[in-house]
């Protein structure tokens, strides 16, 4: 076990304030480590003149928090990116000047491609991939709710090894209340999650339900989806548990009233990530000709229903 106090002087800039920065970027100032957020808009103003509100277990607490509407000129030793897939590239191009030679980038977003796209602008080296697994919002600008479990899983994803790097952030977040775990295999764990959001995401834009309606009126299509996006990892190679369709429905029941990342934002009016939980299945089918009907057939409802609330 590392010595947490021998990690106090590493700093983190968390880009992306939402309903994953701003809660484990919280977490992580919470328990005394020093970090900066970058936000933007209503929500960058709110938590300039407010501080960052987390609600949790019904309990408000306000956490004092550094937060500018675009990266300053310091360098950071953890940088974790916090956008929405569309746009992890120009959030990484905004940050070039954040690193140091022994700056760890981390992912910790939906999608398989990000840590990808970000090493095609910093190169590999500096990459961290990283998964939550956490119910939480943005109720309004500044303030998230979180409830039930709050978990976090990163790794190398090009180095075959658990590095000190990983296992320093680890014990960061373990010390400021996050249960996180080092994985095995990064890449095939990305696409374990991949298997829920696809479905989850994609039906309930579609039904305007929550994932315990989805898993009460939808089961047969839910489990159907899943086991298509387990088709197309497994025909890529990819090390994906052999129970990935099992593991993901059962830890769904716990999700009582939750709103998918996608739900929230099509309720908002925001762009959806559709193309990194939906469209990138079909791509990935495509290469290796595997059948993917039910995920093509909501991918076009989706985007036949974004176009028609336009």
């Amino acid at each position: 076990m590392l010595i947490v106090d021998n990690l106090r002087q590493k700093t983190f800039l968390i880009f992306g304030a939402g309903a994953v920065g701003g809660y484990y970027g919280g977490m992580i100032v919470r328990a005394g480590f020093d970090a900066t957020f970058i936000a933007r808009g209503e929500n960058y103003k709110a938590l300039k003149e407010n501080g960052l509100t987390l609600i949790r277990d019904n309990k408000k607490e306000i956490i004092p928090i550094n937060v500018v509407d675009k990266p300053d000129l310091n360098q950071y030793d953890y940088i974790l990116i916090c956008v929405k897939s569309a746009q992890t590239e120009e959030a990484t191009k905004l940050i070039t000047n954040n690193i140091h030679k022994q700056t760890s980038v981390v992912s910790l977003q939906n999608g398989v491609e990000n840590e990808d796209i970000i090493a095609s602008v910093i190169g590999k080296s500096m990459v961290i991939g990283g998964l939550v697994f956490i119910a939480s919002r943005l109720t309004s600008p500044g303030v998230i709710e979180q409830f039930g479990y709050n978990g976090a899983l990163i790794g190398e994803l090009y180095l075959n090894e658990k590095t000190k790097r990983v296992l320093e952030l680890q014990e960061i977040l373990i010390q400021s209340g996050i249960d996180c775990k080092v994985s095995d295999d990064m890449r095939g764990d990305l696409w374990n999650k991949l298997v829920w959001n696809t479905s989850f995401n994609s039906l309930s834009v579609l039904t305007g339900q929550t994932v315990d309606k989805l898993l009460e009126e939808d089961y047969e299509l839910v489990k159907a989806i899943m086991t298509e996006v387990r088709d197309v990892a497994l025909a890529h190679g990819l090390n994906i548990r052999p129970d990935t369709v099992e593991f993901n429905l059962n830890r769904s029941k716990g999700f009582t009233g939750f709103k998918t990342s996608m739900l929230q934002d099509f309720e908002r009016g925001k762009p959806l990530e559709t193309e990194e939980l939906v469209g990138v299945v079909i791509r990935k089918a495509k290469e290796k000709n595997i059948p993917v009907p039910n995920t093509e057939r909501v991918y076009s409802q989706i985007k036949e229903k974004i176009s028609v609330s336009i």
